[in-house]
């Protein structure tokens, strides 16, 4: 009973860092799934600034994403990360979060839809909880933007209600298995950006 009362402490110190951080996920992901037996690593860093106790604070993300494909429109993905204050060197873990996307539709010149459904332990759903995820994609050469929609329900923690997370971005092929994101997102109203890079093998 001690044992579980200590590790109940320790975990509770380590959600109250992570909320104290503000810290989260990007996105770093299109529509357009990988493919039957494939895989996929992205390696990313985003930033972003928020209010500590009115202080502005400035953190980066270093966040990975590794991808398999189980079918050629269903990806299985697990990401995770931490946070670090620029200003004071602390680091947070950002969690670990495991989700499916199932690629709706994809097409050359037009754009490409999906849909993911995930869950885990993130600071960006205060704890342990649930994600939705909405992709929109455009397959046209001239235009790479991609658009999600990501609702984000807790499980445990002190939030209530569904928090919303929005990331834009441009996906840039560097050759047919390397391609740089470059995102914009919003996660509860606190904006971040980042860059990333995508090597499927």
């Amino acid at each position: 009973m001690k044992r579980w009362g200590r590790v109940s402490i320790v975990v509770a110190l380590l959600v109250s860092l992570c909320l104290l951080t503000g810290c989260f996920f990007n996105v770093f992901e299109t529509a357009r799934s990988i493919g039957q037996g494939k895989a996929s690593l992205v390696v990313a860093l985003a930033a972003m600034n928020i209010q500590i106790e009115s202080t502005p604070t400035w953190l980066m993300t270093p966040q990975a994403r590794l991808t398999v494909g189980l079918t050629d429109n269903l990806d299985l993905g697990l990401r995770s990360g931490v946070s670090i204050g620029l200003a004071t060197g602390n680091v947070a873990f950002l969690g670990a979060v495991g989700d499916l996307k199932l690629t709706l539709f994809q097409a050359p010149n037009s754009f490409a839809m999906a849909l993911g459904v995930g869950g885990g332990y993130s600071s960006g759903m205060v704890g342990w909880g649930l994600e939705g995820s909405v992709y929109l994609e455009s397959t046209v050469p001239f235009f790479p933007a991609y658009f999600v929609y990501r609702p984000l329900l807790p499980l445990t923690g002190t939030s209530s209600g569904v928090i919303h997370q929005f990331a834009a971005g441009l996906r840039l092929a560097l050759s047919p298995n390397a391609q740089l994101l470059v995102e914009v997102a919003t996660w509860g109203g606190v904006g971040s950006g980042g860059i990333g890079l995508a090597i499927a093998f």
